[in-house]
């Protein structure tokens, strides 16, 4: 060992989510080790003159221990030189810059000794990262392997929006799921109170959620059950959008649970691990999109009810309501048929630990279609909410300023405002819900590392929030719907008497 040429050994090793200790065991003897951050800097991590067999290593990685480049050391004209005429000055810079401990070159790597001089050794900057031609990592993908003429291990590193051991799963598009969000920082065979921070703030904000839900979905089903609230058909789209809201809810926390119990590997059987993968994403997206349009079913009765004032035919509304209520969740169903058919579970194994990930491929046409129903499944009800908005304050106001002409319209405007606001403040309140979702869609492409995750953490938890707000969007701001509460109350205390 002493006198062989030095040869190069490379141990790869991941970092682990939430974690900044790494362990390694080497077998083979060795002087330096060096860590290579790829695609950043060197750090000589240690530097041992005599081998000692079973020896216990500690070492921390600081910023002084950096390997400069000679390009940061010297100009220009000397990193242009040639190779002899530049390798003579490098005895004399670990003396005139002190606190360095390394550097290197396009050709070399130097050590800085304790007496301050230079060691230097051949070291190949250039590998060619597709491990001798096997192509082992997808998608451009860098692969590392931890011998230059005889690898026994081969590590892929991602390039941003791609994950897994071969890079082989995105999060680009459209990914409204928690999968590639949170699976990386579930902690496998150890106990929720361990789990990192985000794991923890992501079930108090589930249970938030679910406990708030419930409450909302359950007080609206009781007004909108009542005769009174189902004499026009946005009673009917308020109802079945409320039980709706209850179904999304319960689904979200299952999928939530099942994922965690999933990665921390409490959950195992296939079968049902399978069933979850295939069913529940689709289900949210069918429920989610068919409660936006309901609530813009709402909307649009309420700005044809006052288009056409006391000309508006009831009966006629609630028929038709029970018509448009099953084309909304079949119109909803058909277009998210393509999920489910997409989706397989895949064994993610590295040395450190074994994931099952729930995954979806599309090709190149199907992703397109993905992106474009998502969008439209939240745009066009989002505009409609807007427009009609708009429509109802102008009408109104147009209204009393040909009944009433001495007044200006902008105070008509304003009267309108204040008077109809109960009108208003749904559509309103939708479009503010939603712009978070609508911010979080087209600010990013894609989530490019798993290790910020909070973005689109919030953005997923925020897209479900409208929904599940029936009772305060639309009950709280009527005085009709809040009367039916008030009545229900009173007679449901009169009935225990």
């Amino acid at each position: 060992f002493k006198d062989a040429e030095h040869q190069r050994i490379t141990v790869l090793k991941k970092i682990p989510y939430n974690r900044n200790i790494l362990t390694l065991y080497v077998s083979q003897p060795f002087n330096i080790l060096l860590l290579q951050i790829p695609n950043q800097y060197y750090y000589l991590g240690i530097l041992r003159e005599i081998f000692i067999p079973s020896e216990y290593i500690y070492t921390e990685i600081k910023l002084d221990q950096r390997c400069f480049s000679i390009t940061e050391l010297h100009n220009s004209t000397l990193t242009n030189l040639g190779y002899l005429r530049r390798t003579k000055y490098y005895p004399l810079l670990c003396r005139q810059y002190l606190r360095m401990m390394c550097f290197y070159d396009n050709d070399l790597i130097c050590i800085c000794d304790v007496d301050r001089f230079s060691n230097c050794f051949f070291f190949n900057h250039t590998m060619n990262y597709d491990c001798q031609g096997r192509h082992y990592c997808e998608n451009d993908g860098q692969c590392f392997q931890n011998n230059e003429t005889c690898p026994t291990k081969l590590t892929c590193v991602c390039p941003n929006c791609y994950y897994g051991t071969k890079c082989q799963f995105s999060t680009k598009g459209f990914l409204f799921s928690l999968d590639p969000i949170l699976s990386y920082h579930v902690k496998p065979n150890v106990s929720l109170i361990q789990q990192p921070l985000i794991i923890k703030i992501s079930i108090v904000i589930s249970t938030i959620m679910l406990i708030l839900g419930l409450i909302s979905g359950i007080l609206s089903i009781i007004v909108f059950c009542r005769v009174k609230p189902r004499q026009v058909g946005s009673g009917y789209y308020l109802l079945i959008s409320s039980i709706t809201s209850i179904c999304m809810i319960i689904i979200l926390t299952i999928k939530f649970w099942q994922l965690i119990l999933s990665q921390m590997s409490l959950i195992n059987n296939r079968s049902l691990l399978m069933f979850n993968c295939m069913s529940m994403d689709f289900l949210l997206k069918v429920l989610l999109a068919s409660s936006e349009w309901l609530n813009a079913c709402v909307a649009i009765e309420r700005m044809i009810s006052v288009t056409k004032g006391t000309r508006f035919n009831k009966q006629r509304s609630k028929q038709l309501a029970k018509s448009v209520i099953f084309s909304v969740f079949f119109f909803s169903i058909i277009t998210q048929i393509h999920d489910p058919i997409h989706r397989q579970l895949i064994d993610d194994i590295d040395d450190d630990e074994q994931r099952i990930w729930c995954f979806v491929e599309y090709s190149y046409s199907v992703r397109i279609y993905n992106s474009f129903i998502t969008l439209f499944h939240f745009l066009v009800p989002f505009s409609i909410n807007f427009i009609t908005a708009l429509v109802i304050i102008k009408k109104i106001a147009r209204r009393r300023s040909n009944i009433y002409p001495e007044q200006s319209y902008h105070d008509h405007f304003q009267r309108q405002m204040h008077h109809h606001q109960h009108l208003l403040f749904a559509p309103c309140m939708l479009i503010l819900l939603g712009l978070p979702r609508l911010i979080v869609s087209f600010s990013k492409s894609c989530m490019k590392s798993a290790r910020e995750p909070w973005f689109y953490l919030i953005g997923y938890f925020v897209s479900f929030i409208p929904s599940m707000l029936t009772f305060i969007v639309f009950v709280l701001p009527s005085k009709n719907y809040k009367s039916e509460l008030r009545l229900m109350y009173e007679q449901t205390i009169r009935r225990f008497r």
